[in-house]
């Protein structure tokens, strides 16, 4: 029996069998995070207290495209609203991560598209990332000139190390999935087509297991590494983010982004 829940746009969710799905729903621009679609994720999560798996995917060929540079630079002839729009996006990203952090039950990333920028927060909260062969992750911030969000300097380097870290982000390189498979940031690659199957074989190895474990394992990890806790590492990106997101060369690299895309 499936049960739809009443989540708005740009979000659907469905719960089958106990398993929450949330789908990234705005295919036309590649999924692009958007305050808006973050609060809806948000949303979505708060129906899961009784799931006992949650699945994040996107809708059509992307994961995520990371954060609408249009609706960024819409804003860029006002500095009080880029900063505004810059701190509700960071900073609603990172709830979204904290929150998949903090699920009672395993979370798997479906990964059936390019992922780019901030929404690699997305997979990087969830305990399994299932990449399909097609998909790619490219950060981007040395291209726009943003400071880096979503985790990739919070979570990523606890996956693949700081010096493997540090060198993509300044070096923008794209990664295909074969790649992120031998780095250790992907737990399994299939073909496109193969990815809900994939997935599915994960829920029948959860099914009998306990599910609460998951968040008991990533509470007692993160107590393992030193520094600031991982709500304190997101709120340093978000700084840094606002730093930067107003600067006279990070506008524009937008305009020239923009202008290469038309």
């Amino acid at each position: 029996m499936t049960a739809a829940a009443t989540i708005p746009d740009p979000v659907r969710t469905e719960t089958r069998d106990g398993v929450l799905r949330i789908v990234l729903d705005r295919p036309r621009r590649g999924n692009a995070l958007t305050p808006d679609l973050l609060e809806a994720c948000l949303a979505a999560l708060d129906t899961a207290a009784d799931a006992r798996a949650v699945i994040v995917t996107g809708a059509g060929r992307a994961f995520s495209s990371g954060g609408d540079v249009g609706e960024f630079h819409a804003r860029a002839g006002n500095r009080k609203a880029l900063l505004d729009y810059a701190e509700r996006i960071v900073g609603t990203l990172n709830r979204v991560i904290l929150r998949l952090r903090d699920m009672p039950c395993p979370v798997i990333a479906a990964v059936n598209g390019p992922v780019t920028g901030g929404s690699i927060g997305l997979a990087l909260a969830a305990d399994m990332i299932v990449m399909a062969q097609s998909a790619f992750i490219q950060p981007y911030y040395a291209r726009m000139g943003f400071a880096p969000d979503g985790g990739w300097t919070a979570l990523m380097p606890e996956r693949i190390g700081r010096a493997r870290t540090a060198r993509w982000l300044a070096l923008d390189e794209r990664i295909d999935a074969e790649t992120a498979l031998a780095i250790g940031l992907a737990d399994r690659v299939v073909d496109t087509d193969g990815l809900e199957t994939a997935v599915s074989d994960m829920l029948v190895r959860i099914a009998p297991l306990d599910a609460t474990l998951a968040a008991t394992a990533r509470r007692l990890l993160d107590k393992q590494v030193a520094g600031p806790d991982i709500a304190g590492r997101l709120d340093n990106e978000r700084r840094e983010f606002l730093d930067r997101i107003a600067r006279e060369d990070t506008i524009g690299r937008m305009n020239a982004f923009l202008a290469g895309a038309t």
